[in-house]
């Protein structure tokens, strides 16, 4: 049993042979009374102040353990944001290696068509502009011999107008000249007449002749660009031959075929 400050004042001692002084044993024990009631008092009083502090403490705790269940959340929810943010950026980067992969692919596979077609076009372009010089020799072997044979037809009515101006002037000169004796003029004249008659033809005779001449070796110039044309035009069918293809090179071929 707890002695209170009352219990120090209340007690009474025996009184003995020699024993304490009264007076200063009671001042003793009430100046002990009052330290002890005070002593208690503040007691009482650090046991209130303990006791809300074990509160505060507990709630402290409580409040310790709930930031830690927290953090242990949060904690949580960083690695799972963290794992997903991780995955989805390896789909996002093998989804963009792949794309990249398929597009290089694609130009790699483009870039080898545009060579071949390009090797193509060029083969194709080397063989039309063979078989296009080798038609344009031909046509210009053609034009060269019918310039030739014109020139040989302009030869022949030109050899039948010298021909001609020169039997005009023996004609001429026949008219002109003197016939001394009459018998001989009339023995002569006739033989003269006769030869003259067998060897000079009719002028307009002989223009008609020149003019039919001229329109059979003199060559059309309009049928001649139509056979031309049209034999282009067969010799492109038959080695089938792709124009459209080589349409933008007209220049080059030019260029080219002059070279």
């Amino acid at each position: 049993m707890r002695i209170t400050s009352m219990d120090i004042d209340n007690k009474e001692f025996k009184k003995g042979f020699r024993g304490y002084e009264i007076d200063e044993v009671n001042d003793f024990l009430n100046q002990v009374a009052d330290d002890y009631e005070e002593l208690y008092k503040e007691n009482s009083m650090l046991k209130e102040k303990v006791s809300m502090y074990e509160e505060k403490v507990e709630h402290y705790k409580k409040i310790e353990e709930t930031i830690q269940n927290t953090l242990v959340l949060a904690q949580g929810a960083s690695e799972q944001a963290k794992h997903s943010a991780q995955k989805e950026a390896d789909i996002i980067i093998k989804t963009a290696n792949d794309s990249a992969q398929r597009i290089l692919d694609k130009a790699h596979n483009d870039v080898l068509k545009i060579n071949d077609d390009y090797e193509r076009i060029k083969q194709e372009f080397e063989k039309f502009r063979s078989i296009y010089r080798n038609f344009m020799n031909s046509q210009v072997e053609m034009f060269e011999r019918l310039e030739k044979d014109f020139e040989r037809g302009y030869n022949i009515g030109q050899g039948i107008k010298e021909g001609l101006n020169e039997l005009k002037l023996e004609a001429k000169k026949a008219e002109i000249k003197e016939v001394e004796p009459s018998i001989v003029e009339e023995s002569v004249l006739p033989e003269k007449e006769s030869e003259f008659n067998t060897q000079i033809i009719d002028k307009e005779e002989i223009k008609a002749l020149q003019e039919k001449n001229d329109k059979q070796t003199k060559p059309n110039k309009k049928e001649e660009k139509v056979n031309v044309e049209g034999s282009l035009n067969d010799f492109i069918k038959r080695n089938n031959i792709d124009l459209s293809k080589i349409k933008n090179s007209s220049d080059e071929i030019e260029t080219l075929i002059e070279k």
